[in-house]
């Protein structure tokens, strides 16, 4: 690489790489976070690169390691999230990292788990290895936010804050003039084929999307992530408060191959036909009780590992996710066609000319063939 190249831009450009790797594994990596790793020589060549596997192992920094082999030594690793530096169902990245004679490793973000959180910085200096911290933190906690709210954490601005919540992306499509059906009651589609592609990519980012129980009355989804060559399961979660949900639906139907979560107030009774699909490991059902709310609900399904949550509302949970303050990032996919009537998005028949409350900064905005695709974030 030629040597007129300031350092700082160097490591940004391979930081940026490993950042891009993060990303394949996005969805894919179980309880563990999806990282994303390069390896450069000590001629500041490429010599390896990996991810975070499918199910959470190996580990993004054995694969580049692997990758680069013999030619790590005396060499840089870039990688998006500090080392581990113990014992599980895997060696400690940091002992592999340490042997591999790496001279000096550069981390986007410190690891949040208790059992890491600096020890793996520790042992890499210990060991006399240049370490530094920080670089591209911003882009680096994009990628993970399930990790970090699962480990009580997520993003205020430049800062990690405790958080008792999953981060909550949401996605809605509407007509031009707002109307997200062509009548109250009424199922179908407003964006193109290629928005919904779109969606089936977000769906495959998270590690579950939620419905409310009008959603599944009304479309009757699979609510999976189709995607050609894409072999993995889809969690799906339903807001139920009554266990109305016909055992005939698309969602009861398919919970063998996607696991499929019901959120409901009370147990159900004696002969409700769920029994059976708990007892066949088929549906779990999450009973709330008197604490039946949306916040509650959450901190509920973050208990059982639901990190990074995408909700497909309809108007009313939407306002109720606007209102309570419960959303992290926003999608909305706008149809250039209009229906002049309808139900809206605005909880009416009336056209709307919607956007999200004054929190929310757009932050991207670009067109899938004829839809419009705005990105809002907090």
């Amino acid at each position: 690489m030629s040597s007129s190249i300031p350092c700082k831009e160097c490591d940004e450009r391979w930081m940026k790489f490993a950042l891009a790797l993060s990303e394949k594994s996005q969805g894919f990596s179980s309880e563990n976070p999806n990282v994303g790793c390069v390896v450069v020589d000590s001629n500041g060549e490429l010599c390896g690169s990996g991810f975070t596997q499918p199910g959470g192992r190996p580990h993004a920094e054995t694969e580049a390691l692997k990758d680069a082999g013999k030619n790590a030594r005396g060499g840089t690793m870039y990688v998006t999230l500090e080392p581990c530096s113990h014992y599980g169902q895997t060696p400690p990245c940091t002992k592999a990292i340490i042997l591999a004679d790496i001279k000096r490793v550069v981390i986007a973000i410190l690891d949040p788990d208790k059992r890491v959180n600096g020890a793996g910085i520790k042992q890499l200096k210990q060991a006399g290895l240049e370490v530094e911290v920080g670089l591209m933190k911003e882009d680096a906690i994009k990628y993970i936010p399930s990790f970090l709210a699962r480990n009580g954490f997520s993003i205020n601005g430049k800062n990690l804050i405790k958080k008792k919540r999953p981060y909550i992306s949401v996605k809605v499509a509407h007509s031009l003039d707002g109307f997200v059906s062509k009548g109250i009651g009424v199922g179908g589609k407003i964006s193109n084929q290629v928005s919904a592609a779109f969606t089936h990519d977000l769906r495959s980012r998270v590690d579950a999307t939620l419905i409310s129980y009008q959603t599944a009355k009304i479309d009757n989804p699979l609510l999976n992530a189709r995607i050609n060559g894409l072999d993995y399961p889809t969690k799906r979660i339903v807001l139920d408060k009554n266990l109305a949900l016909d055992k005939l639906s698309n969602l009861v139907k398919t919970s063998d191959i996607h696991p499929l979560v019901i959120v409901t107030k009370d147990k159900p009774k004696g002969k409700h036909w769920i029994h059976d699909k708990i007892l066949n490991n088929q549906i779990r059902l999450l009973v709330m009780g008197k604490n039946y709310n949306l916040e509650a609900i959450f901190i509920a399904l973050l208990e059982q590992g639901f990190g990074h949550i995408l909700v497909e509302p309809g108007p009313r949970l939407l306002k109720s996710l606007f209102s309570e303050k419960l959303v992290d990032e926003f999608f909305e996919i706008i149809s250039k066609k209009k229906l002049i009537k309808g139900y809206s998005i605005g909880i009416s028949e009336k056209a709307v000319d919607f956007t999200p409350p004054t929190s929310f900064v757009l932050v991207k905005q670009f067109n899938l063939a004829n839809d419009i695709i705005k990105f809002w974030k907090v």
